[in-house]
């Protein structure tokens, strides 16, 4: 059997997008910064996501029904420490308006200036090892010119 942590290191090496997940409801809104986000399919537009299945964030896009994935910037890269948890970004872990707008019809907070943002509907979860896999119905989606800031080898990376 594999070893979880030679898995885990092998897994660093592929580069993935830094996105922040949003989502909001009757205790406000919430974030959670998310590397396991992907394309599902184009017809009808959907993507998946991997969230820990302790996550605080799984059980509230659950009950709220919608989440956005908003795949960070370059620039956006203490916002997405911050909502990965790391303690000295805490204090960037809100949705001041500088960063973010509200979504006036789901009241999700769409991060401002993101290389590319996708407003979901909850559509199932599939529940898988340590993880929970959501498979949301892209309703909108937004992109600019933003370079994406990326994960590689356990650390945010800029492209080149």
């Amino acid at each position: 059997m594999l070893d979880p942590i030679e898995f885990t290191s092998a897994m660093r090496k592929a580069p993935t997008p830094v996105s922040i997940v949003t989502t909001s409801g009757e205790h406000g809104p919430h974030g959670a910064t998310v590397s396991a986000v992907c394309s599902l399919t184009a017809a009808p537009p959907a993507v998946l996501i991997c969230i820990n299945k302790n996550s605080r964030i799984l059980g509230m896009i659950e009950e709220h029904g919608v989440y956005c994935v908003n795949y960070a910037a370059q620039h956006h890269n203490n916002l997405a420490l911050a909502f990965a948890g790391v303690p000295d970004f805490a204090e960037q872990r809100t949705f001041k308006p500088e960063n973010w707008s509200i979504d006036p019809t789901t009241s999700l907070p769409v991060l401002i200036d993101a290389a590319a943002t996708f407003t979901c509907l909850h559509i199932q979860t599939v529940s898988f090892g340590t993880h929970r896999i959501l498979i949301g119905k892209v309703e909108r989606a937004e992109s600019n010119d933003a370079r994406p800031l990326t994960y590689w080898d356990g650390n945010f990376k800029s492209l080149a």
